[in-house]
């Protein structure tokens, strides 16, 4: 008698985890399904990221950017010796590729930094980033670096 009651507590602790496996099983199942929709439910809530799969990316790459920075940075003219330095932006780059939230996390001068965020605010519309295949808001940092020639 005791060992058939042994037995069935067994089988009814196995039961227990059968379900909680299938139950397990079936919500990964569920979420792998809606992948789609869960991509789509982020894009909706407005988040930022920080790292996607394909960042974004200045029209031309790389070089192109430096090239655009070159020709449209003026160093605004204050005293005999102007400052020089790095001052380092942080923007948004849109779903639409556009540049937005623009700010400064390290100044070096009031003049330096009004010159970084207007060549930032004038630059084309960016090669939006893209998080599986669906294209997201992306911050970027861009360090700017003002220096006599």
């Amino acid at each position: 008698m005791w060992h058939k009651l042994k037995l069935k507590i067994m089988i009814l602790n196995f039961k227990k985890i059968a379900l909680i496996f299938s139950a397990i099983f079936t919500f990964t199942f569920v979420s792998l399904a809606n992948e789609n929709e869960i991509v789509e439910q982020v894009q909706e809530d407005d988040v930022i990221f920080m790292v996607v799969e394909k960042m974004p990316e200045f029209p031309g790459g790389q070089q192109a950017l430096m090239r655009f920075l070159a020709e449209n940075i003026r160093v605004p003219n204050v005293g005999d010796h102007p400052p020089t330095g790095r001052v380092i932006l942080q923007f948004v780059v849109e779903i639409d590729g556009s540049i937005t939230n623009i700010e400064i996390l390290r100044s070096i001068d009031r003049n330096l930094d009004q010159e970084a965020v207007r060549v930032i605010e004038s630059m084309p519309n960016w090669i939006p980033g893209e998080q599986r295949g669906v294209k997201v808001r992306v911050r970027f940092v861009l360090p700017v670096t003002f220096r006599l020639q």
